[in-house]
């Protein structure tokens, strides 16, 4: 009997679910990728993220052929290849990861309707899913905390090995490297399961630090493990009992309890795309699909100068200069850029969201438009409209000596701490000494912040009042 494991974010062998289950019941599997041309042609995608898919889809190729199996690689729509594969194998069934995606869901929806075997969809990308933690009414939550509350005790499933089996052939395809599909081999990251493992187990040695030191970006005390969590290089259930293994050997366990909130935050931002797919295209909250948001020359001019890391904020710049150059940035950094994008330049979140796709590199759907709409106060249990992050004090608060901005926009590396976050406001002599003369080295801020907060709480209340006739 031989069973197809269909492959697509959960890019390891290691507590794999559809994997295990497949062993437990076939001694023979085909374990099949399809490079999907569809997705590749209808989505927004950048160099940082198909280079860490292309790296991560090769590491495991060659992890299983040191073991002398074979990871079947094919091309094209998978509606058709995938039951291409199953009928030419004779397959017995199909085994898969359930994926929360609107494209996912339908792409899945096609394929088992047009195989002549079983299609078995099993939880793997989430600690818990769907209808798993719902209100006492049955309806999914929309407030975080009380998600959250029943989250932390709910149990967790444990890592899992996949029993022993055999792969068959089944006319592999080379998989086409990043030339052929038109993107760039972005160096910055490492798609290695192997890769994924050192940074979990050196986040693990300093995980203590992480809730005093998390909204910290010079400090480096995050994970930075979101894109294995995206593409499957480590699975959720291996990093949150990782975290566990933590407890009892370590005098504060609270930096243990405040990044497993970040594995709820994914689960909950998960279920809630699940549920309510119209979120890739609409807000949550509808009562603020009437907003106008801004979009005339003047505004073009300012989203070039935000998308270069040219706004003349410093906090701003360096964290969307950080994305520029690495495909990842700081959560802290996401939040401030990202309400700075809503508060004071009014763009469109969907403008915001398309840009982000083609440079994150854990561009991850559910979490980011969850977080967009989180700081465009628009989403479920969002940021009030009315409280506006300060880039100004935000940068002080964050980045208190500069150190992440001189890191990020180097143009200020010789300005006075004094001036760092406001170097506009350095006297001209100071600006010359220091070879940083704003206007010409360094944008003078495109806004100004007092004046764009105000418009920003007058579309949305303007907005509301739409809504109440």
């Amino acid at each position: 009997m031989t069973a197809i494991v269909w492959l697509r974010r959960a890019l390891r062998e290691y507590d794999n679910t559809a994997l295990v289950r497949a062993t437990q019941d076939h001694d023979e599997v085909v374990i099949l990728y399809v490079v999907d041309t569809t997705y590749f042609s209808e989505t927004e995608l950048g160099s940082p993220r198909v280079s860490f898919w292309h790296d991560a889809v090769s590491s495991l190729k060659s992890q299983l052929e040191e073991q002398g199996k074979q990871l079947t690689i094919r091309q094209g729509d998978p509606v058709t290849v995938v039951p291409e594969v199953a009928r030419a194998i004779d397959a017995d069934a199909v085994y898969v990861n359930h994926d929360y995606t609107p494209y996912a869901q339908q792409r899945d929806e096609a394929v088992a309707g047009a195989l002549d075997c079983p299609f078995n969809s099993f939880q793997d990308i989430v600690l818990h899913e769907k209808d798993e933690i719902l209100t006492n009414k049955e309806t999914p939550y929309q407030i975080f905390t009380y998600y959250h509350k029943k989250w932390r005790k709910r149990e967790k499933s444990r890592p899992v090995e996949p029993a022993e089996y055999e792969t068959v052939p089944a006319d592999p395809e080379p998989l086409p490297d990043l030339d052929t599909l038109g993107f760039e081999n972005h160096t910055y990251w490492d798609g290695s399961r192997e890769a994924g493992r050192e940074r979990l187990m050196a986040f693990m040695d300093a995980i203590e630090n992480y809730d005093e030191g998390r909204d910290y970006p010079a400090r480096e005390e995050t994970a930075t493990i979101s894109p294995h969590l995206k593409f499957g290089t480590l699975s959720p259930r291996e990093v949150y009992w990782e975290s566990e293994r933590m407890r009892g050997r370590l005098d504060d366990e609270t930096g243990i309890d405040t990044w497993q909130q970040q594995l709820a935050w994914r689960d909950f931002y998960m279920q809630l795309l699940w549920h309510y797919p119209r979120m890739t295209d609409e807000p949550f909250q509808e009562q603020y699909s009437s907003i106008e948001w801004h979009w005339d020359e003047q505004h073009k001019e300012h989203w070039k100068a935000f998308c270069a890391g040219q706004t003349g904020y410093p906090f701003v710049d360096a964290g969307m200069r950080q994305l520029k150059e690495t495909g990842w940035m700081h959560n802290r950094l996401r939040m401030v850029v990202t309400s700075f994008a809503a508060k004071d330049l009014h763009i469109d979140w969907r403008r915001l969201h398309t840009h982000f796709k083609r440079h994150f590199v854990d561009a991850e759907v559910a979490l980011m438009i969850g977080g967009i709409q989180w700081a465009y106060s628009n989403g479920t249990d969002a940021q009030p409209y009315f409280r506006v992050f300060n880039p100004w004090t935000q940068g002080e608060r964050y980045d208190p000596d500069g150190t992440f901005i001189r890191e990020w926009v180097p143009e200020l590396q010789a300005v006075p701490d004094e001036h760092i976050h406001t170097p506009h406001e350095m006297p001209k002599t100071v600006q010359q000494q220091v070879g940083c003369v704003i206007g010409k080295d360094y944008p003078a801020p495109i806004v100004e912040h007092s004046e764009e907060r105000e418009i920003a709480i007058e579309l949305f209340e303007n907005a509301r009042d739409d809504g109440d006739d």
